[in-house]
């Protein structure tokens, strides 16, 4: 029974409290009900907003992740063929420079 009455005179406490506020404040009790479901409702639908905008911001940094994840894969595809096209063309550049050298001294 000790709890019973503890939260009867909490719920009275309340009562009482909310009773003075509103006498000091000369405000309508309705109104104020309504003024405080309004700002319930307005602070749910800001968690709701700031819940969506972590979701889209998770979901975003996914895709740079995999972004960057296809373009270090595309720039190893990159230097792998410039890799091989120096291989290819290092024996010709290596003559021609060869001719080049041959030329100039010849000209001296």
């Amino acid at each position: 029974m000790g709890i019973g009455r503890f939260v009867a005179g909490v719920t009275v406490a309340a009562g009482v409290g909310l009773a003075t506020y509103l006498a000091l404040t000369q405000q309508d009790p309705l109104t104020w009900g309504r003024q405080v479901k309004r700002q319930a409702t307005h602070t749910a639908q800001q968690f709701d907003n700031v819940k969506t905008a972590q979701d889209r911001v998770a979901s975003d940094a996914q895709k740079l992740a995999q972004a960057i994840e296809d373009g270090t894969q595309t720039l190893n595809t990159i230097q792998t063929q410039i890799d091989k096209f120096q291989f290819k063309v290092a024996p010709r550049v290596a003559k021609i420079e060869e001719t080049l050298d041959h030329l100039e001294q010849s000209q001296f």
